[in-house]
């Protein structure tokens, strides 16, 4: 009973949080929407900026909807996975690639890439990948450093993901990844930066424990954040 009811309780608690998150950016699209119907046909300037408010909120929605279902298929255990041999060397070297296109404003090294294979989904571990770095990005300001690398140890390949941002305080580091939680109060973003959904590092643990792989953080306000994964090799 005392289960059941756990669940229940986490299932509301998501169910609002949720809600609360998509409430945000339908405010703001009917606001800018009703500003257009009634000033934006005479402003050129007007009409610019409530169209480029509604593109921006449109996608933040998408992008919130995606990670709800995943981790909604996730819960029903309908999340697809495909296994398979993954030379790790490679699949890191194109999300670096990718990496170096978008931290525009950001120094970014690949600093160590040793070879490795692994049994795993290809996709998912491209995405919790591409999570670690699009963090790393969101809380490191202009300028900032943002590292990747691999390295080879008996039986596992410990990928690290380090930034220069701010840095999470101890108390938030064992909640960073809940649903939802964004230590805001203890590690700001990146100037002009987009806000998270805090779904993100939930949907991250849940790709690492589908390959039984250990995720840990060194992090200190100020002096910037660390993630290590231990991924198992099978080739070892």
């Amino acid at each position: 009973a005392d289960r059941l009811q756990t669940t229940e309780n986490a299932r509301r608690r998501f169910v609002s949080d949720a809600s609360h998150e998509l409430r945000t950016p339908v405010t703001v699209i009917k606001g800018y929407s009703d500003m257009l119907s009634r000033w934006g046909k005479q402003d050129p300037e007007t009409l610019q900026e409530g169209l480029t408010a509604i593109s921006s909120e449109a996608e933040d929605m998408q992008e919130l909807i995606e990670k709800l279902l995943f981790l909604a298929r996730a819960d029903q255990k309908r999340q697809i996975i495909n296994k398979e041999v993954v030379e790790m060397s490679q699949l890191i070297e194109d999300v670096f690639k990718k990496l170096e296109l978008t931290a525009t404003r950001h120094e970014v090294a690949l600093l160590q890439n040793d070879a490795g294979k692994i049994f795993a989904d290809k996709v998912t571990i491209k995405q919790m990948l591409r999570i670690f770095l699009e963090n790393a990005m969101k809380y490191t300001p202009a300028g900032g450093e943002i590292t990747l690398s691999s390295i080879r140890l008996p039986g596992y390949l410990k990928v690290e993901i380090a930034d220069t941002g701010m840095g999470i305080a101890p108390k938030d580091q064992e909640k960073i990844f809940q649903r939802f939680y964004r230590a805001d109060t203890s590690r700001s973003k990146g100037d002009e930066q987009p806000g998270g959904t805090g779904l993100g590092l939930s949907i991250a643990q849940w790709i690492a424990d589908q390959h039984d792989m250990g995720i840990s953080v060194e992090s200190a306000l100020g002096q910037g954040s660390k993630f290590i994964l231990m991924m198992p090799l099978c080739d070892a």
